[in-house]
């Protein structure tokens, strides 16, 4: 199953974007490939996140090959510049990330609250990553 894999992202293109911009795409990507479990919503999911960070001039293209997926952006900062990144395939998902989606499903399915569940604090806070992105 897809989305229980993990990735690592590797820059391809980076166009003449300052080292600043370029890790606050990389920490959208990242927080974006840890929240998004089904890998069918994650282009739209990039594309909101992207969006939310850099303005609606921006555009996102996403591509799966094989296990690796290609994440195009173009216009971070006002810039006519294409990025490219490959999230590279790792390894499959924790324990923990899997019962905190379905922890976070769970939740969201029936309305109940997170601080009332008896779970560990750690838990919960990969639990509250998932519920975040989850109206996607």
């Amino acid at each position: 199953m897809q989305a229980l894999q993990q990735y690592v992202l590797d820059p391809v293109k980076t166009g003449d974007l300052d080292d600043v911009t370029l890790a606050e795409v990389f920490k959208v990507l990242e927080t974006t490939l840890e929240s998004v479990y089904d890998l069918e919503r994650f282009p739209v999911a990039v594309k909101r996140k992207i969006i939310e960070k850099f303005g609606d001039t921006v555009a996102t293209g996403v591509a799966e090959i094989g296990k690796n997926i290609f994440i195009r952006i173009r216009g971070v900062q006002r810039y006519n510049v294409d990025i490219l990144i490959v999230a590279k395939f790792q390894g499959i998902r924790s324990l923990q990330d899997l019962a905190a989606h379905q922890v976070a499903c769970t939740i969201r399915n029936n309305l109940v609250s997170l601080e009332q569940l008896p779970i560990p604090k750690s838990t919960k806070r990969v639990v509250a990553k998932f519920i975040e992105t989850a109206n996607i």
